[in-house]
């Protein structure tokens, strides 16, 4: 789905625009205080939909993964839908609290005219705004928590754990407080069961039940450290595990109290005869710098998989997989699913291999021995091999990207997020399409 934010913008847009601000017009209502009320209930509204929708796509659900393009990228989309509705709360807090409060200080002038009555007191009423108010704020916190990297991934995990509980509060906030004539229209219904299709992920992510249908248990079968600060794990999972395609990840879980499960691309291509997987590890983070200390081989883990749609497979009408040609570029660990792809290639009969050309990019020589034996394997898969020590002949340019293109060449990048994204802008510059460029959205916070 094209720009996927605008979209989720514009249908509650539309619809209030349609069923809720004839009303208000015909209410002539004059200078900011008239407008107030509605922009409070339209925010809240914007809010509340953004919220439904977010929490829809922490599911992973396989239609969704399917549907944008691989997990990598449905949760970049849950990110920037959570940092939005965020920006949605606040300003629906904004509205509601600073002209008040500014009009009590005497900074501004408050509303012309008496205030209407009150009307009777209502307890659920009364309930939902007390709800609402908490609930907001530690939607903030939420969000300030995700954007903060320096925090730890198990305290960032277990806050944003919290999401399922203050969408419920939202919900109920929302949905008392929405006025009686939305109810009467589509747009009352419609916000009424987003609403309601986002109890049960709410639900399913408290209980911790998302993702438990892809999750297998597996044993650590061997361990290897390289230099660099790299880990790689041989693991062999249960006769369950469904195989993956060259370039997808997984979630693992090692068991250590309060960490939960990291996503690691996997490193090798699945042989159903041999029945492992292989995890290229590097020391990124607190946990992944201690992990050599925390397992040992014989170890039983939990996989959850596969995932993910970097698997170089068709994605438009030039790229036909195996016929067409590719340009493979990576970045240190960015390898890994390249790996996979040249293992894959490598074991199959020769007219079936892929034509393509690896850039692989190091800082220097002491960036470590992993992995072994690349050469020989490019050279089994019938892939060009261009490695680049950037320390001693500078950064890998476009330019020479480029040069390698065919006019039915795809790109496929997986590296620091930043290079990646200017890359692809240049490259894109330079003629090759938009939809002729993959990039691995590995970023979940």
């Amino acid at each position: 789905m094209k720009r996927p934010l605008l979209f989720l913008a514009l249908i509650p847009l539309t619809l209030w625009g349609i069923f809720a601000l004839p009303d208000v017009l015909a209410a002539n209502p004059e200078g900011p205080w008239a407008w107030r009320k509605s922009l409070i209930i339209l925010s809240g509204l914007l809010a509340l939909w953004w919220m439904s929708a977010g929490i829809l796509l922490a599911t992973r659900s396989p239609w969704l993964e399917q549907r944008f393009g691989g997990l990598d990228k449905l949760y970049r989309l849950h990110k920037n839908i959570g940092i939005g509705a965020g920006l949605l709360v606040f300003t629906h807090w904004m509205i509601e609290w600073l002209p008040k409060n500014l009009s009590k200080a005497g900074l501004i002038t408050g509303p012309r005219g008496p205030r209407g009555p009150r009307g009777e007191p209502d307890a659920w009423i009364d309930l939902a705004k007390e709800v609402g108010e908490w609930a907001g704020y530690i939607l903030l916190a939420l969000v300030v928590v995700a954007l903060v990297k320096r925090i730890p991934y198990r305290y960032f995990r277990w806050v944003h754990k919290a999401f399922g509980a203050v969408f419920l509060a939202g919900a109920f906030h929302g949905l008392m407080l929405m006025p009686t004539t939305f109810w009467q229209s589509p747009l009352g219904w419609l916000t009424a069961a987003l609403a309601a299709a986002g109890v049960v992920p709410a639900l399913l992510s408290l209980s911790n039940r998302i993702g438990r249908k892809r999750q297998h248990s597996a044993q650590i079968v061997s361990i290897s450290q390289h230099d660099g600060k790299l880990l790689e794990m041989v693991c062999r999972p249960e006769k369950n595990w469904p195989g993956h395609k060259a370039g997808q990840f997984l979630f693992a879980n090692f068991g250590s109290r309060g960490e939960g499960a990291h996503p690691f691309t996997i490193a090798s291509a699945w042989n159903a005869q041999d029945g492992t997987l292989t995890l290229a590890i590097k020391a990124l983070g607190d946990f992944t710098a201690q992990l050599p200390a925390l397992i040992e081989a014989g170890q039983t883990i939990t996989l959850e998989g596969p995932y993910g749609a970097f698997d170089f497979s068709p994605k438009i009408p030039v790229d036909r997989g195996n016929a067409a040609h590719q340009v493979w570029v990576a970045g240190g660990i960015g390898i890994t699913p390249f790996l996979a792809r040249l293992e894959q290639l490598a074991a199959a009969p020769a007219p079936t291999k892929a034509t393509a050309d690896l850039f692989y990019c190091t800082p220097n020589s002491a960036a470590g021995d992993f992995p072994e034996h690349l050469e020989a394997l490019c050279d089994a898969a019938g892939v060009r091999l261009h490695r680049r020590q950037t320390d001693n002949t500078g950064p890998l340019t476009p330019q020479e990207v480029a040069a390698t293109l065919r006019p039915d060449s795809t790109v496929w990048f997986c590296g620091p997020a930043a290079w990646g994204k200017a890359l692809g802008q240049a490259l894109r510059n330079s003629g090759l399409s938009r939809a002729a460029f993959h990039q691995e959205a590995f970023e979940f916070r």
